[in-house]
């Protein structure tokens, strides 16, 4: 069967071009679509706005069957997504981000969802679904984002409620695994000036690594999520957009094996059978203690007023609730027996306000003002299980260790646009932010498991630690830009933004207190160079920019299996690098895109290669369109993703940490019946079953390198239906 889909998905791709040749049509050759970005709190067009933005449109989103930030590979040069055993996503742009190896990090890549920041790294895993557009950006955007963006931010665009009714369905079945999808949403205009925009997603997506020891597929996660959006124009100045969505997220299982197993003899004698060398199979059963299971609640509602002020003012709330309940248990000796199993529990919230003032645009001066508050209460702890791992004898009992966490945020931000003239503009701009965090540690041994007098009550007798953080910064940045055309733009920038200092939040077995308690703030300071536009006749965009960024105190944190503990430092650190993407129509069914990211230096100041910073990963496709009869659109895409090895763990750790260099195909392929609104295609994603390791750490058993390996092949059968 899947032989058969892929087949056709191959046959129906290559005979495009030759019906498109067949069919007598007018030769004009349309532009490519023109992107509009909110990238500086105003929409300005994508090839006119002096940064580097990597757009991906709610559409682009579907084609390619992403249902989370880490799916971004193909459309976004230079960002790098991997996710550790506890659940937590390590987002990186330009080779540098944030490890996964600690909940209570601050990110160096912001999240911002509808205008609201999400600083914790569990929200990368909130779905994306109805979306207008993504953007990415890059550089330091802390003047108008705010902390925590000290190498870029993303941000993500809800669609909004439309003028008339209407709305879409879609439904999708994997072949390979069983997985399957359902989504929609709905416009319901109760007036002209009230409008309602209801949708929701279904996701279930099986497993597709076996568990012997259990008998079961892993890997898989069921996913609910309900959105209302609300546009209301209380007058013609004034407009109140209310957004509400809960989402829950369930995952049995997970995907991590033994992905370069060491002598077979011990590993068959600790119960996995297979030596750990069949891929995407493993032996791991923890009875009697919690399940390998990973649940997230969240909610996330935002109030958006905007209001039209005389002489050209604007004047933006943005208020934001944001939170979630997090549990994530795995068994982290990777075996059948009951060893170690830990369980990550964490509770979030966080409410925000930003107001902010925009001058009007078209004189020599334009400017934006505004204020930012923020406060979050962050409870986490980790259970530890421990059932004769084998340290000293034998570890028996239960470990816990809790940190509480509570910050208050203040900024006043501006930046100015100076038109010098027709062609020239500078902008300037600076965020002053005070942040005060206050930590409580609690470390405790809570139950003997039926095992009294072992050794794990003496090394964990008990501790207590607390501290705070106060960090003042400023954020600043400065951009040159000179349109050397009306549609094309080259610039020049420099700009400092700022990672809030941080808590750790676990301690070695034996260790009394995590050390260091505190990592100092991480400042990044980027300095860019690019050129972007639209070509030959608005038939082509293409972008290209050269960068370098200098990091003081980059917060590092990895699994060192020699010490059987996470590590953490703060060195400085720097990165270099060229990125460039781009699309041209060749022809009315042709459309040619790609993009690159070469990041040649990306190290630590010891020396070492850092952590999520691949020297190349590229992107190659083609698009075909073709209207088959006046009613029925064919079209089809077909990419090549490319990616060098990259580490995830540091050189120091033992082992081999690398990814291993992959090229993925993926294919698809629709047929549209426009007088319905009906799309029907099949997708196939990593076409040939190439395998690398999406996560590699070191066995805490030294049986090998324990870890993940990608997806292998998919192929999803969907039908879209609008009204």
């Amino acid at each position: 069967m899947n032989r058969f889909l892929f087949a056709c998905l191959m046959s129906s791709a290559a005979l495009a071009p030759l019906a498109a040749q067949a069919q007598a049509r007018s030769t004009t050759v349309s532009e490519v679509q023109e992107v509009v970005v909110t990238a500086q709190k105003r929409e300005t067009k994508l090839e006119n706005t002096a940064m580097t933005i990597n757009v991906v449109t709610g559409a682009q989103l579907e084609k390619q069957g992403v249902k989370e930030i880490k799916d971004l590979k193909a459309s976004v040069p230079g960002l790098t997504l991997d996710e550790s055993p506890g659940g937590l996503s390590a987002v990186s742009l330009r080779g540098v981000g944030t490890s996964a190896s600690n909940q209570l990090f601050e990110q160096s890549v912001g999240l911002f969802i509808d205008g609201v920041y999400h600083p914790r790294a569990r929200q990368f895993r909130d779905g994306l679904f109805d979306i207008e557009r993504l953007e990415v950006i890059k550089g330091s955007q802390g003047v108008l984002f705010g902390k925590n963006t000290s190498v870029g931010a993303i941000s993500v665009i809800s669609r909004a409620p439309g003028a008339q009714s209407g709305g879409y369905l879609k439904g999708e079945y994997e072949t390979e695994y069983g997985s399957r999808t359902l989504e929609g949403a709905v416009d319901l205009p109760a007036s002209d000036t009230f409008k309602i925009r209801l949708s929701g997603l279904y996701d279930d997506q099986h497993g597709y690594v076996r568990n012997v020891s259990k008998n079961r597929d892993e890997g898989g996660n069921r996913r609910y999520v309900a959105r209302t959006v609300m546009s209301w124009d209380i007058s013609p100045q004034v407009n109140v957009l209310l957004k509400l969505q809960y989402s829950d997220l369930k995952t049995i299982g997970n995907t991590f094996q033994l992905v370069m197993p060491g002598p077979a003899a011990p590993i068959i004698a600790a119960g996995i059978l297979d030596g750990g060398r069949v891929p995407y199979q493993k032996y791991e059963a923890s009875p009697g203690t919690p399940d390998t299971i990973e649940t997230q609640k969240a909610y996330d509602p935002a109030l958006i007023v905007t209001y039209d002020l005389p002489n050209g003012f604007s004047l933006t709330s943005t208020t934001g609730l944001t939170g979630y309940k997090f549990q994530n248990g795995f068994d982290s000796d990777s075996t059948p027996a009951p060893l170690l199993l830990s369980q990550f529990n964490e509770t979030f919230r966080q409410v925000s306000q930003e107001l902010r003032l925009a001058s009007p645009t078209g004189g020599t001066l334009d400017y934006i003002v505004g204020v930012f508050a923020m406060s979050s209460k962050d409870n986490y702890d980790y259970k530890s299980y421990y059932s004769g791992f084998p340290v000293a004898g034998g570890l028996y009992g239960l470990v816990s260790q809790k940190l509480d966490q509570t910050e208050k945020d203040y900024a006043v931000f501006g930046q100015a646009t100076w038109h010098i003239s027709d062609r020239v503009k500078l902008d300037l701009g600076g965020r002053l932010n005070t942040d005060k965090k206050k930590g409580a540690y609690r470390k405790a041994y809570l139950d003997n498991l039926g095992r009294p007098g072992n050794i794990l009550a003496t090394l964990v007798p008990g501790s207590t630690l607390s501290g705070v953080i106060d960090d003042s910064t400023v954020d600043a940045s400065a951009t040159l830009s000179y349109a050397m055309t009306p549609r094309s733009t080259f610039y020049a920038s420099v700009g400092k933004g700022n990672k809030g200092g941080s808590f750790l939040n676990t301690a070695a077995t034996a260790a009394l207190y995590p050390s260091p308690f505190i990592l100092p703030k991480e400042v990044a300071t980027t300095y860019e160079v690019g050129i972007k536009g639209r070509f030959l006749e608005g038939r082509a965009y293409a972008s290209l920019a050269a960068y370098h960024l200098d990091i003081t105190n980059f917060q590092d944190s990895f699994y060192n299996p020699t010490v059987r503990a996470f590590q953490v430092r703060s060195v400085d650190a720097k990165t270099t690098g060229l990125e460039g993407e781009g699309t041209f129509q060749a022809t009315r069914w042709l459309n040619l895109y790609g993009n690159f990211a070469w990041n040649p230096t990306a190290k630590l100041a010891n020396g070492e290669r850092m952590q999520r910073a691949p020297k190349l990963t590229s992107t190659a496709g083609v698009r075909i369109t073709h209207d088959l009869t006046p009613d029925v659109d064919f079209s089809a895409n077909a990419e090549l993703l490319h990616s060098d090895s990259v580490l995830h763990q540091p050189v120091s750790a033992a082992g081999d940490n690398t990814s291993g260099i992959y090229d993925l195909v993926n294919l698809r392929a629709q047929f549209t019946y426009k007088p319905a609104q009906l799309d029907v295609y099949i997708n196939a994603s990593n076409v040939t079953k190439q395998r690398y390791r999406a996560f590699v750490f070191g066995s805490p058993l030294g049986l090998g390198q324990m870890g993940a390996f990608n997806t292998p092949r998919m192929i999803t059968l969907g039908v879209r239906k609008g009204f």
